[in-house]
């Protein structure tokens, strides 16, 4: 009874760790602090600035397959009502977590105006790339 319980968690994590990304599994709301002085507001979104996180709210992560490829769009809320700008990166990851190289990692400026909605769109380097992770800085 016991090995076939484990049996179906294990299936139940593998599943699960293939799905795509939705707005369902973002995580909370509440950015936890990491090494470095960033702060991941979920699984997926890391923010390195106080004043941003205060300021944005993830409002939705949808991620899917497109010619191979996964593509993934993160909305972004200004929640204040001034106008301010920030820059983004997408890092792309094989299943088993080893970083995808290739083209992108590169900063992408964007300009919000006061409580607007943006989004933010990566498309992988490579078919490997199965996991993202997209950071968030302010604009230098």
């Amino acid at each position: 009874m016991v090995k076939k319980l484990l049996c179906i968690i294990a299936c139940g994590v593998l599943i699960s760790s293939c799905a795509p990304v939705t707005s369902s599994n973002i995580g909370g709301g509440q950015a936890l602090p990491q090494k470095g002085g960033d702060y991941a507001y979920s699984n997926y979104v890391l923010i390195n600035n106080r004043a941003l996180l205060r300021d944005l709210q993830i409002t939705d992560i949808k991620s899917r397959m497109v010619n191979g490829l996964m593509q993934v769009q993160v909305q972004v809320l200004n929640k204040s009502s001034r106008n301010f700008s920030f820059d983004y990166s997408f890092s792309w990851f094989d299943a088993e977590g080893f970083q995808v190289f290739g083209v992108g990692g590169h900063w992408t400026p964007v300009q919000v105006t006061g409580n607007e909605v943006k989004s933010l769109i990566g498309v992988a380097p490579k078919p490997e790339a199965q996991q993202f992770r997209v950071k968030i800085r302010k604009s230098k």
